[in-house]
């Protein structure tokens, strides 16, 4: 076991725009301790993609196999009279607004924010009301997560609706052997379609619900691998942290003093997502900014502590590839300083 604690981070969003930005815009990111730990990193391919696979794969989830986000949702939002009477599979059905005359999911970083609990409720009435004679049950947690109450079923596949912003629907629709799931989305969208919420949504200028996205209705129910803490994330984090009944940091105020407290040999998670609102509208100078804060607040610290010696480091772009960094001698560190503002180093890792 290792003396010094595995720190995990998750940083969606680095790498996976750049070709893109490159080749339309000529866009040159500016990183100095991200760049310089990713190239003098080992590169290992990963068979997970986007940020929730990522999360529950390290959590011991198979990656192959459906997530059981639904379940562990469900079960943080305490809809605990469901859990209880409910044998069977949990499914998220979370609404979501698709653009017109298109398949895809709005670029938003938090879909239908302003659904209020009041509309979700009659939203969930209407359903509900609809469906019964099929057996289905439609339940509410918060305003925009909602979940679908199913008979057992290891058959599932699904997108995690986060993977599926500004991409076409029509490639990832969910798919089971015991019901018909593209069926019932089609029958749920000309539902919500004629539903007075609606009509009253789209007189104030807001977005309709217009469609439900089913996701997350894996089965397994326990972490397999011990982790210690999760920093960051939000309420993803927060639930990821429940899973694996750890302790839970929304972030940290002095991040050096926090990070050298880990618990040695021990893994820890941090998730920084800040990028990815800022990518999902190719905001390349949004971007950039919010790079810049991470540097300063995260990776800055971050290699100091990992130069010491005092933790080892595991980078996740979330797309397919681990970085596992390497420590640098002093000669490589001042060279390192001569070539940093010589060229684009994020850019040369996609090379």
């Amino acid at each position: 076991m290792s003396k010094v604690p595995t720190l995990h981070i998750l940083i969606p969003d680095l790498l996976a725009p750049l070709k893109l930005w490159h080749k339309d815009f000529g866009f040159e990111p500016q990183s100095d301790s991200i760049a310089t730990l990713l190239a003098n990193s080992q590169t290992k391919e990963v068979p997970f993609q986007g940020l929730e696979t990522c999360l529950f794969s390290l959590l011991g989830f198979s990656a192959h196999e459906e997530l059981p986000y639904a379940y562990f949702r469900a079960k943080k939002e305490r809809i605990n009279s469901e859990l209880v009477a409910h044998k069977g599979t949990f499914l998220c059905a979370d609404p979501v607004h698709l653009q017109a005359g298109a398949s895809e999911i709005i670029l938003d970083t938090d879909p239908l924010s302003d659904l209020s609990e009041e509309e979700s409720a009659q939203l969930i009435t209407m359903l509900n009301a609809h469906f019964a004679e099929d057996g289905l049950k439609f339940v509410k947690g918060s305003y925009n997560r909602w979940y679908l109450l199913l008979e057992q079923d290891d058959s599932l596949q699904t997108t995690p609706l986060r993977e599926l912003r500004g991409k076409d629907i029509s490639k990832h629709l969910p798919h089971s052997d015991k019901i018909n799931l593209h069926q019932l989305q089609n029958e749920s969208q000309m539902l919500l379609h004629s539903a007075k919420v609606n009509a009253q949504r789209q007189q104030a200028g807001k977005l309709t619900v217009n469609s439900l996205w089913f996701w997350g209705g894996g089965m397994q129910t326990k972490a397999r691998i011990r982790v210690r803490t999760v920093i960051g994330g939000g309420t993803r984090g927060e639930l990821i942290a429940s899973i694996a009944q750890c302790r839970f940091l929304h972030s940290a105020l002095e991040v050096e003093q926090e990070l050298s407290q880990l618990q040695a040999g021990g893994h820890h998670l941090l998730i920084l997502d800040q990028l990815t609102a800022f990518a999902l509208k190719d905001d390349l100078d949004g971007w950039q900014q919010q790079l810049n804060k991470l540097e300063s607040k995260w990776f800055n610290p971050i290699t100091t502590l990992f130069n010491k010696g005092k933790l080892e480091l595991v980078v996740q772009s979330c797309e397919g590839k681990s970085y596992l960094p390497q420590k640098m001698g002093v000669f490589t560190q001042l060279w390192n300083k001569v070539k940093r503002n010589q060229s684009s180093r994020l850019m040369g890792l996609l090379q």
